[in-house]
């Protein structure tokens, strides 16, 4: 059996030449419940399947300088994205030379700002998000903007306006023509990925671009907020993601939509299965819009 380690290397990540501070002789980390990431680090406890823990990971080779930056910062900011390759991008400021070693993308920058996120180096928001330009679909880039603009967990990680300016400021560089396409397309009030899918959808199709967060008010004075709406045609739709499997979860969702056709709106509720085959949705959503 391998000695017990040290309770204060669960969930944290050292330099592999430090081990013996740590009591660890070399045979030791040589055990399975010891991961080495990258060359130089061992890790101990953490999840290197989530972007934030294989951050945290690199944490004790990185440099003085060098910052988390493009989908990697976007990850750590908690902004909603597809699957992406588990490589790590990391900045620097030209003329530096950007980090060279496996499992990391290294930028040299014009200009590679930082702000400290948990204890680690990151890129704002918004900025992450124009430097993600060449890496993302131009709808993946509007659901970014739509969380930068709307973080649930705190204040907002950034505006319309400095999404817009971002956009501009970027002409001529790689992705700059999906910013210009993505930015006007953000919208304040759009909760997950699968929402702004759903919108761009629609208007994709030829229909009305729908409202965002409708305030629709139902018996008793309470006030609804459906996920995108038609609010002339009383046309509510409301995305289903795995979160609404909960029975709890299950029995708002019916009670919202008996409050909703109590005031005489229509709700449509929406699967991945309708994004991934999305004629038939479209069609219902046309038949309603047309009555």
């Amino acid at each position: 059996m391998p000695t017990p380690l040290p309770p204060e290397l669960r969930g944290s990540a050292i330099r592999t030449s430090t081990a013996s501070d740590h009591a660890l002789t070399r045979w030791r980390l040589r055990a399975k419940d010891i991961d080495h990431p990258y060359r130089g680090v061992s890790a101990v406890g953490l999840d290197l399947a989530a972007m934030r823990d294989l951050a945290a990971a690199f944490l004790p080779v990185m440099e003085h300088g060098q910052t988390f930056s493009h989908t990697t910062a976007l990850a750590l900011h908690g902004a909603p994205l597809p699957t992406l390759p588990c490589d790590l991008h990391v900045s620097v400021a030209f003329p530096r030379t950007p980090p060279r070693r496996p499992g990391v993308r290294g930028h040299s920058l014009t200009d590679a700002p930082a702000m400290f996120l948990d204890g680690m180096p990151v890129a704002p928001a918004v900025v992450a998000w124009a430097q993600s330009a060449s890496l993302l679909a131009r709808e993946d880039l509007v659901a970014v903007g739509d969380h930068i603009v709307l973080d649930a967990r705190r204040e907002p990680l950034g505006s319309l306006d400095q999404l817009q300016q971002i956009a501009e400021a970027w002409r001529g560089r790689h992705g700059s023509a999906r910013l210009a396409w993505a930015a006007p397309r953000v919208r304040v009030g759009v909760r997950s990925r699968p929402e702004t899918h759903l919108r761009l959808l629609l208007v994709r199709s030829g229909l009305p671009e729908p409202c965002v967060a409708y305030p629709v008010t139902v018996a008793g004075g309470i006030v609804l907020h459906p996920d995108i709406a038609y609010p002339d045609q009383r046309l509510a739709l409301e995305y289903e993601g795995d979160g609404h499997r909960s029975r709890a979860e299950w029995e708002r969702d019916i009670e919202r939509r008996e409050l909703l056709a109590d005031v005489n709106w229509r709700t449509i509720r929406v699967t991945s299965m309708h994004l991934r085959d999305p004629l038939a949705l479209v069609a219902r959503v046309q038949r309603h819009l047309a009555r």
